[in-house]
């Protein structure tokens, strides 16, 4: 089934928050499946990957240097709102044991690209779950996709599945009171 880009991203906004980002990150996660689905990246896919094997969001233990590692797999949101923070997009970065490098793609910047080793772009073979050296330096070149963006994406029942399971964790819980209120159906179905 295919999906607009906005529920795109609202569901994986809500699936961030229910893996336990804050709201702002959560809101950088939906902003970052949605770019990618644009740009026919499988961004739901990726996220959804990266929320159901996480450990924790580990950001680099020294962002001011040039090499970023951390006691875990580095956090591609994390990492990916520190570049767009501190303004690094000109500074080439190595960033060691990144999760899911391709969700790190939408905070490069268009004069910077993300290699994974010394010769792949991420984008190439963007369901990689950990790039051991992944490097944001200036292009090399200026060859991309001259495909235009889409505005649907396609989003598998698996992937739907961890997503929906992660998004569902921000719900309220439904109470006696609520129903008596007006929420959902009220204490008598009689659909």
């Amino acid at each position: 089934m295919t999906y607009s880009l906005g529920e795109v991203e609202a569901l994986c906004r809500k699936a961030a928050r229910g893996a336990g980002f804050s709201w702002g990150m959560a809101d950088e996660a939906g902003k970052t499946a949605r770019w990618l689905c644009k740009h026919d990246l499988p961004g739901a896919a990726a996220l959804a990957g990266y929320l159901d094997t996480r450990q924790d969001a580990c950001g680099p233990d020294d962002p001011a240097l040039p090499d970023w590692a951390a006691n875990g797999p580095l956090c591609p949101l994390v990492c990916g709102t520190l570049l767009s923070d501190m303004g690094a997009r000109s500074m080439e970065r190595r960033l060691h044991n990144l999760a899911w490098p391709v969700l790190l793609l939408p905070h490069v910047g268009g004069d910077m690209e993300l290699r994974i080793g010394p010769d792949k772009r991420s984008q190439d073979d963007p369901m990689i779950p950990l790039a051991p050296l992944a490097t944001v330096q200036s292009k090399q070149d200026s060859t991309g996709s001259n495909r235009p963006p889409t505005t649907r994406a396609t989003i598998a029942t698996d992937d739907l599945e961890i997503l929906t399971r992660f998004a569902a964790r921000t719900y309220a819980p439904e109470t006696d009171a609520s129903k008596l209120s007006g929420a959902g159906a009220g204490l008598k179905d009689e659909d």
